[in-house]
């Protein structure tokens, strides 16, 4: 890796890794998110600290270049947080149908309430 993006890394690894220790004093992020990113960062860091050992991971794997599998981790990572979003949203999506259900059945019972008594 050249001086230039190990520089590169190295400062975004540490903007990222600033950015999210702000957000979680803020309690903006939830425990479990601020984790992950926070993993990230170091993950993003210790390809400039431990450039040899992925190089010798490429080459046990008989990958041609360490990039690569950086960037094949990169998709990996990616895939899996776009499946647990996707989870999420379908979770969130059958409360919010539950919740509109039970407004519904409440928004009745008012309306009941409020008749006058006949």
């Amino acid at each position: 890796m050249s001086l230039n993006l190990k520089i590169i890394a190295l400062l975004c690894a540490l903007v990222l890794f600033a950015t999210f220790l702000f957000l979680v004093r803020k309690r903006s992020v939830t425990p479990f998110y601020s984790t992950l990113w926070l993993g990230v960062s170091v993950l993003m860091l210790s390809l400039v600290v431990f450039e040899k050992f992925y190089k010798s991971i490429a080459d046990h794997l008989q990958i041609r270049d360490a990039s690569f599998l950086v960037f094949i981790g990169a998709i990996v990572f990616l895939l899996v947080y776009v499946l647990h979003l996707s989870i999420k949203l379908s979770e969130l999506s059958d409360r919010v149908q539950e919740l509109i259900s039970n407004v519904a059945v409440l928004d009745k019972d008012i309306t009941r309430s409020k008749r006058p008594a006949e």
